[in-house]
């Protein structure tokens, strides 16, 4: 009887024992490859971004937080969708309008206002001589990035760019050839201007102003497009009107997408304007444009149907007939409500529909769901 509950006593303590060692091996082998995982991703933290913002590797804030292990999606979420979405119509998870920038950084986890402040502010930053000598240069002017320095300026105005520009160099091959870049960033090659509208290239950016007393104007491609998918980024000093003209072709034209506010009928940016008919598509979310920085307004032209997105979500669809081909012309109108009103527009990107796309749809087969219908 002794014998027995010897053995169960030595078998009740093997078994603990090799427990024990299984717990112990097992967190040896997790902790591993967690801590290579951790050295990748220090050392490449921001490689996903850079496959297409190439820009971002000299980046001041990229850089100088990255020095700091602070990653991009740290701020910006982990952005899957957006990673994989070619056209960039996808945004990241998490942005910041210019209201937001100074709240967000001011938190004791990065930069810690002082006193009892709330929002970290000039009197904050370590050098102040440095910054002494930047306002000097800076107050008052525009920077190289856009953005104008003001006694108010936040974080992003200051320290480097921090706008996301495709990097056209980091295209592949497929990519270059499939989508044409209208806009090339330096002049107006490739475009021609019509009305009492001022159009200039400042900063790598086209600048539309209305002139005193002038009646508004268009600025059309010399290009003549028939089916396409159209992507363009912009910003406006609100309130403005202003718009995209698709399949222009003389006093012949088709629809428009509007850039505006319109409360009176309940539309916004994205809604679709058809000559002699009014608005034919209307964008009832006053939420989707951001009035603080750059959007996208995305369009599918195929046949008589007209698809419109506004950063990334869809607005809509709808069939119009008019010419089967034409110019495509940035717009803006003039009133003496928008006498301050400028546009900006940062990129204009191009892609012709493929002959085979457009065959299905004069067969009225319907064709693989693109990028933009997904």
């Amino acid at each position: 009887m002794r014998l027995n509950k010897r053995v169960d006593v030595y078998l009740v303590w093997g078994g603990l024992f090799l427990v024990a060692s299984a717990c112990v091996l097992a967190v040896c082998f997790a902790s591993e490859p967690q801590a290579e995982k951790s050295t990748s991703e220090k050392s490449g933290g921001n490689s996903k971004c850079y496959v297409c913002h190439a820009s971002l590797k000299t980046e001041d804030i990229t850089t100088i937080h990255l020095d700091m292990d602070i990653t991009c999606d740290q701020c910006h979420g982990p952005s899957i969708e957006h990673m994989h979405d070619e056209m960039l119509m996808t945004k990241p998870d998490l942005l910041f309008g210019r209201a937001e920038v100074q709240k967000m950084c001011s938190n004791p986890m990065c930069h810690k206002p002082g006193g009892d402040r709330s929002v970290y502010g000039r009197q904050d930053h370590m050098d102040h001589e440095a910054v002494k000598a930047f306002l000097k240069k800076w107050l008052h002017r525009v920077r190289p990035n856009g953005r104008f320095i003001t006694s108010k300026a936040v974080c992003t105005d200051c320290h480097g760019t921090h706008n996301i520009v495709k990097d056209v160099a980091t295209e592949s091959q497929e990519q270059s050839t499939n989508w044409i870049t209208a806009f090339n960033g330096r002049d107006l090659t490739g475009w021609r201007p019509s009305g009492d509208i001022s159009w200039e290239v400042k900063h790598g950016r086209l600048v539309a102003a209305v002139k005193p007393n002038g009646k508004g104007g268009t600025l059309w491609t010399d290009a003549v497009y028939e089916d396409y998918l159209l992507s363009v980024t912009f910003r406006a000093t609100w309130p403005i009107h202003a718009g995209i003209w698709l399949r222009a072709a003389g006093t012949e034209r088709g629809p428009r997408v509007e850039i505006f506010e319109n409360h009176k009928a309940s539309a916004f940016t994205g809604s679709l304007w058809v000559p002699g008919k009014g608005l034919a598509l209307t964008n009832l979310r006053q939420d989707l444009v951001d009035r603080q920085s750059w959007n996208t307004i995305s369009v599918k032209v195929r046949g008589k149907r007209f698809q419109v997105w506004l950063n990334g979500e869809e607005v809509g669809a709808i069939w119009v007939s008019g010419p089967a081909k034409g110019n495509i012309g940035l717009h803006i109108e003039t009133h003496p409500r928008y006498k301050a009103a400028e546009l900006y527009v940062r990129e204009v990107l191009i892609q012709k529909l493929g002959e085979q796309e457009k065959a299905d749809t004069k067969s009225g087969t319907k064709p693989a769901a693109s990028k933009l219908e997904k």
